[in-house]
């Protein structure tokens, strides 16, 4: 599964990936995605490719964790201070979007899935 991230601000700290294949736990809880990738953070777009995917329907969240503590930081009224994104460019209300909101099918010759990181 390749995926693309876009709009990443600057190189501090790393990207994390969550790769979900049910709501049990998204996308707050990482320990119960399916993969979960750290990677260092490149400004502007940042190619993933995850290997070994079978078929199926999944969900991606994405942190850009700036100050590598592995959260996304909140302010005031919860509002991120880190970027983030989920697949579909899913959107929720006063907190993240749903699994379905997010969930897409997987193939072996899909295209990449684009991503585009959001930051307050």
């Amino acid at each position: 599964m390749e995926i693309r991230i876009n709009g990443i601000r600057n190189t501090k700290g790393h990207v994390l990936i969550a790769v979900f294949r049910s709501a049990d736990g998204f996308p707050d809880k990482k320990e119960k995605a399916f993969i979960r990738e750290r990677i260092p953070a490149t400004a502007g777009t940042l190619s993933v490719s995850l290997k070994d995917i079978p078929a199926g329907r999944y969900a991606i969240a994405v942190i850009h964790d700036e100050n590598d503590n592995l959260q996304l930081d909140t302010g005031l009224f919860g509002i991120p201070k880190e970027g983030f994104c989920f697949s579909n460019d899913a959107k929720g209300t006063f907190g993240p979007p749903s699994f379905e909101a997010s969930a897409f099918y997987f193939g072996s010759a899909t295209s990449p899935r684009i991503l585009n990181i959001s930051y307050w």
